[in-house]
């Protein structure tokens, strides 16, 4: 009997460690899964007022042509890197839009504290085990938002919920409105047979001389239909050849901005402008150069970014 038992101990640890590597492999290919050519549909609706007098706006809709390249993979660590491709006057265009950045079992995620402001934040090893942080940069690399999250694989679909998080305006408010100062957000990604989903359960917030209230309930479903035919096969074309000249300057300021994430024991700040320069132009204007295939000395990238952080 004692043989017995000790042969079945035996033969369990192998088997649970077979099954947290398919669920590994399956969180990889998950996320892997976003990359393509798409369709996308933008949708945003406040659905319930939560205070009082206040009037819930207008349903927010657009439409956008999107090429996700994966920019690294690593195993354990996945960039997705958006291009929009829109039609200019002389043909398409391609704007370099946001990235997601996926880390296995990484204990740090970020809330954001409004301004320009983000405070680290340290999960334990429980929290963490078999976790994904999701990192999504702004259109320069800097933080927009990074939360824990972990992928569940059910029904013949993968889904991927994050905790609760805080992050700034989303753009198409942060021009428009001055009435509340971030978004309080629950994240899933869902992968379709057609694509992807990006679905929002976002709160409006109004954080400002003491006060602390919700404006009201948005709810945001974004999909990703993938491309199957030649529709806008110029336009993803050149998308493709201006990340293969841009990726090496893209990485050394995206790992930049990584490593201030991971390393930093107190809140992150940078500044939008300084004088008459503007983090976003700044860089903006060494990317034009190294897609011009002019060589751009990587410590002048990070100069720039360590410029700005407060």
């Amino acid at each position: 009997m004692k043989i017995l038992l000790f042969s079945l101990t035996v033969v369990a640890l192998p088997l649970a460690a077979f099954a947290d590597s398919q669920t590994f492999a399956r969180d990889r290919a998950a996320i892997l899964a976003m990359a393509g050519a798409f369709e996308v549909e933008f949708n945003f609706t406040e659905t319930v007022a939560l205070a009082a007098g206040y009037e819930l706006k207008k349903p927010y809709q657009s439409t956008a042509r999107e090429l996700v390249k994966v920019a690294e993979d690593t195993g354990e660590n996945i960039t997705l890197q958006h291009l929009l491709v829109v039609d200019g006057e002389g043909g398409p265009e391609v704007i370099k839009h946001w990235a997601q950045i996926w880390k296995y079992e990484d204990n740090r995620s970020l809330t954001f504290e409004g301004g320009t402001s983000w405070l680290p934040i340290t999960h334990s090893m429980e929290e963490t085990e078999g976790t994904w942080t999701q990192f999504v940069t702004q259109t320069d690399d800097s933080p927009r938002y990074k939360a824990q999250g972990r992928w569940t694989h059910q029904g013949g679909t993968s889904i991927w919920t994050s905790k609760r998080t805080t992050r700034p305006l989303p753009r198409r408010d942060s021009s428009k409105r001055r009435d509340y100062d971030l978004l309080v957000v629950v994240n899933q990604h869902i992968i379709t047979p057609h694509g992807w989903v990006h679905q929002q359960d976002n709160r409006k917030l109004v954080s400002r001389e003491g006060k602390r209230q919700f404006l009201c309930v948005e709810a945001g479903l974004n999909h990703y239909r993938r491309i199957t035919d030649e529709t806008g096969k110029e336009g993803f074309t050149l998308a493709e050849k201006q990340w293969e000249k841009t990726r090496d300057f893209w990485k050394v300021v995206r790992d930049r901005w990584e490593a201030v994430v991971s390393e930093s024991e107190k809140p992150i700040r940078y500044a939008h402008r300084i004088g008459a320069n503007r983090l976003m132009s700044e860089i903006n204007v060494l990317a034009r150069q190294a897609g011009k295939g002019e060589a751009v000395d990587p410590a002048r990238a990070i100069e720039v970014v360590e410029k700005y952080l407060r």
